[in-house]
């Protein structure tokens, strides 16, 4: 692989290849995925694409749970970090990458993120609503954003 990396240190299919032998059912281990999920999160010698091996490994980590306990892995703190720190190094390298933005806008979601969706709302762009799961999902997850950071303002505010 550091042949590849030399090459091309943006070259993601290389990187979402090592990731997959990593995975438990292969060679490594969930904390494999996220050691070297962090390591491309954290170098400064891989840019384009490479920052989000860190979600795709919490994506592939997540299929390895019962469905009941799915939507709870996401409000997870550690998980929402490794989230954030992925979608936030890659805007730092990518800004012009605003599709990426309705998924930053849903992990958010996922994770009950308020205000980090709050932020993201306005950078969406064109709203693709079935990404969303349609428009009415859509609506939903806005009017939520906005009744939880009216629920934070000071109670003589409201």
């Amino acid at each position: 692989m550091a042949g590849l990396v030399h090459l091309n240190p943006n070259y993601y299919d290389a990187f979402e290849a090592k990731l997959y032998y990593l995975q438990p059912k292969w060679y490594g281990s969930p904390e494999d995925m996220l050691e070297f999920g962090r390591e491309c999160v954290n170098s400064k010698k891989w840019g384009g694409h490479v920052p989000l091996i860190l979600r795709d490994a919490h994506e592939a980590l997540i299929k390895y749970l019962e469905k009941g306990d799915q939507a709870g892995y996401w409000k997870r703190p550690e998980v929402w970090k490794d989230i954030r720190a992925s979608f936030e190094k890659f805007f730092t390298l990518n800004p012009a990458e605003k599709g990426w933005r309705h998924n930053y806008a849903l992990y958010a979601y996922r994770a009950e993120q308020w205000d980090d969706l709050n932020r993201q709302l306005p950078l969406l762009g064109e709203i693709n609503y079935e990404f969303f799961g349609g428009k009415d999902q859509y609506d939903k997850m806005v009017r939520l954003a906005k009744e939880h950071a009216k629920n934070k303002l000071n109670p003589i505010d409201r």
